[in-house]
């Protein structure tokens, strides 16, 4: 039923079992996620970014490690006025 998939077995089996728990059709919702996984997506932190792509082609902020940017430009504007300036303090242990 599920033939196509690139996912490994093991991952798969829980896959199906959750989806088929939350009521839904395994093999519609993995064509789903799997063009997803294939197109890319939004990563970018910026509100208001449309930038897609793959999680490893995003930056990541180098204090937090959490907050993931599409390029310098958007990781500079939600720094000031995004907000992510007053959370970001507060991701990592002050000494």
């Amino acid at each position: 039923m599920l033939e196509g998939h690139d996912v490994p077995p093991d991952v798969l089996t829980g896959v199906v079992h959750w989806l088929r728990k939350g009521g839904q059709n395994p093999a519609d919702r993995l064509d789903v996620l799997r063009s997803m996984a294939l197109k890319g997506s939004t990563y970018c932190w910026k509100d208001g970014c449309t930038v897609v792509g793959h999680l490893k082609d995003f930056r990541v902020c180098p204090q937090c490690k959490t907050a993931r940017y599409c390029g310098k430009a958007c990781q500079a504007q939600d720094w000031v006025t995004g907000g992510h300036k007053d959370t970001c303090g507060g991701w990592h242990i002050t000494k």
